[in-house]
């Protein structure tokens, strides 16, 4: 549950023994690379970088064409031996003898893509049995055909008692309204205005539509048909043609792939007239494990640096993290990427959001059915944000048994919940607002170890999120607990406590400079002093809001519980058939709209409440090669 310690790896040899060293060093291995010119000694002017060859890049991308054409997967086999003008040989040969069927394919599923525009068209007027191409020849009269939204449809309404027209229409979904409008030649202008304003988009009718809606449907649906079966011929045409090359095609495949591969390598590279060298980051333990394997090769030396002896680039990150944890890193990279040598937040972001979610949408049923449904989703599509729905939905499904609630019914487990969250809504608020101070403390904490790792004493002394500002906090905690618990404490102590954290905080810049050492730390004008008391106005500001804002945990608890009641009460008014009706519907709109709602709401106090206090980001991801 970390960020994987790296290592510099500067793998050098010489020149003929390049493409043995990256088969066997690099190539198949968890390296990211760098370009060796900007990170070796610059001025090495001895150095350089090796010409750029691409044409391997395009052999395989040929080939992989003319197989994916034929329905074929390049075999498994070894790489043989092919010069470049074998390799481009054979591939012109074979386009050649495949090149009117590529032409005939291409064509045809033009074709295809341009009736599929039509049929997509025709869908939206099936209903109108009328031939469409008698309609062109009207001499007096004039038609359109559109959509617009349905609120302009409302307002058409309006205007058609008093417009020279008539809209037909022809069908309808949730937003839009599709239909003709027809209108007499000698006002086409004045009622194209109008459609115009309420929003109507027109779509023009294809030549090739003949006859009545159903029919051209039918038409040009049985011609795709038959244009897909003249494709599937012309794919075995292709296949056959194929096949005869088809050992020499996957030998050739291989070979171009593994030259690429090093021609991919040689762009990050750079060389000597006699000595090449590869510069990359790895794992410390993949490191290691390399260092080892290259003892006794008499052909490679390879160096081993720590990121802090590597002047001119920060090592890249590479997250590593449990099972539970990993889909939550989704989250994390949407807000940064950590920084080497930054705590990885993202175990603190998974505990923290499956309570915090667990607390807000507290349901046995309702949560139940989040987890088994993103569980399953998961198993299928392998996407972190159903693991994440899986894992919230345990989370609520523990919680709904502590406010005993399943699909909002409170009577099923009375005997052995825990909370009533609408009997005992101070207590929520209130034990949320303490667990959103308990959070912040931490995440100060969590700062503070993050400024001993990258050795920021300022940081850790005078920052908000530091010393100062976590002894401020507490201060200020202690004298609104001990306000309402009716506790007296030294008013004297607190100010003095309060006054020397606030003046280290609002010194925070001129102070770090001085732990540091630096001699121009003083202020030069009095543009820092303004600047400092508004940044002051908002920290204050912000150790408020912070605190408050966990209120939203208690608060969407109680909120969930009155949806459902109203939910209740609905159902028990609709009748028997209505009852259940109405309480599958209301369970339904609740944990969409709801559990969006929420799921949105525990991110926002992540990122703003828990991350704006000790994460910073800005770190750059490990890519294997393979990978770029």
């Amino acid at each position: 549950m970390s960020i994987l310690k790296m290592k510099a790896v500067t793998i050098a040899g010489k020149l003929d023994a390049f493409e043995r060293v990256v088969s066997e060093y690099v190539e198949g291995r968890e390296v990211h690379l760098e370009n060796a010119l900007m990170v070796l000694d610059k001025s090495n002017k001895r150095l350089y970088p090796y010409n750029e060859d691409t044409e391997y890049s395009i052999i395989v991308k040929s080939i992989s064409d003319i197989l994916t054409l034929a329905g074929l997967q390049p075999k498994k086999s070894g790489v043989g031996s092919f010069s470049k003008g074998d390799m481009f040989e054979l591939i012109g040969r074979i386009n050649e003898k495949i090149q009117k069927s590529r032409v005939q394919v291409a064509e045809l599923e033009k074709k295809i893509s341009e009736n599929e525009l039509i049929i997509k068209q025709l869908q939206t007027m099936l209903g109108v049995d009328v031939d469409l191409s008698k309609l062109f020849k009207f001499e007096f009269l004039n038609f359109r055909f559109g959509r617009m939204p349905k609120s302009s449809y409302k307002t058409l309404k309006t205007y058609l008692g008093g417009l020279d027209a008539i809209f037909v229409q022809t069908k309808e979904d949730e937003t839009d309204i599709w239909g003709f409008y027809f209108m007499p030649t000698a006002f086409k202008e004045r009622v194209n205005a109008v459609f115009a304003s309420l929003y109507f988009e027109r779509i023009l009718l294809p030549d090739k539509i003949s006859g009545t809606p159903k029919h051209s449907y039918d038409m040009l649906t049985a011609e795709n048909a038959e244009f897909r079966r003249q494709i599937q011929e012309e794919q075995e045409k292709i296949k056959t043609a194929v096949s005869e090359d088809y050992d020499s095609l996957s030998d050739v495949y291989n070979m171009a792939k593994k030259h690429a591969y090093l021609c991919e390598v040689q762009k990050k590279a750079a060389h000597t007239k006699e000595f090449f060298y590869i510069v990359g980051w790895m794992s410390k333990k993949d490191a290691e494990t390399l260092s080892r394997k290259a003892e006794k090769d008499d052909e490679v030396l390879i160096i081993l640096e720590e990121p802090e002896q590597v002047e001119f680039i920060r090592p890249p990150t590479k997250l590593k993290n449990a099972k539970i944890f990993k889909p939550f890193e989704f989250f994390v990279r949407m807000y940064g990427l950590p920084s080497y040598g930054e705590i990885d937040p993202t175990p603190i972001l998974a505990v923290t959001y499956i309570l915090l979610f667990g607390i807000m949408f507290g349901d046995v049923g309702q949560s139940a059915i989040f987890a088994i449904a993103g569980f399953l989703i998961y198993k299928k599509t392998k996407k972190d944000l159903a693991a994440i729905i899986s894992n919230v939905g345990v989370s609520g499904t523990i919680f709904g048994f502590v406010y005993g609630s399943v699909f909002g019914n409170e009577t099923l487990l009375e005997h052995i919940r825990i909370i009533e969250p609408m009997e005992k809504i101070g207590f929520m608020l209130m034990s949320t607002v303490m667990m959103g101070i308990v959070v912040i403390i931490f995440c100060m904490l969590m700062n503070m170890a993050n400024a001993i790792k990258t050795k920021n004493w300022g940081r850790f002394l005078f920052s908000h999120n530091g010393v100062a500002g976590i002894v401020f906090y507490c201060t200020l905690i202690s004298i609104v607990g001990a306000e309402l618990l009716h506790k007296s404490i030294s008013a004297q102590t607190t100010a003095f406590v309060l006054l020397v954290t606030f003046l280290l905080m609002f010194m925070q810049e001129p102070l770090s400079k001085l732990v540091s050492r630096r001699k121009d730390w003083m202020p030069e004008n009095g543009m820092f002093f303004v600047e400092s008391f508004f940044e002051m106005f908002d920290v204050l500001l912000s150790f408020v809001t912070n605190t408050i804002s966990f209120l939203r945990v208690g608060a969407f608890a109680i909120i969930h519980v009155g949806m459902m009641l109203v939910v209740g009460v609905l159902a028990q008014k609709a009748g028997f058939v209505g009852n259940i009706v109405v309480r599958i519907i209301g369970n339904i709109v609740v944990m969409g709209l709801e559990g969006l709602i929420v799921g949105i709401q525990v991110l926002r106090l992540e990122y703003y409440e828990m991350f704006s206090r000790y994460f910073e980001g800005g770190g750059r991801e490990f890519v294997k090669l393979a990978d770029e």
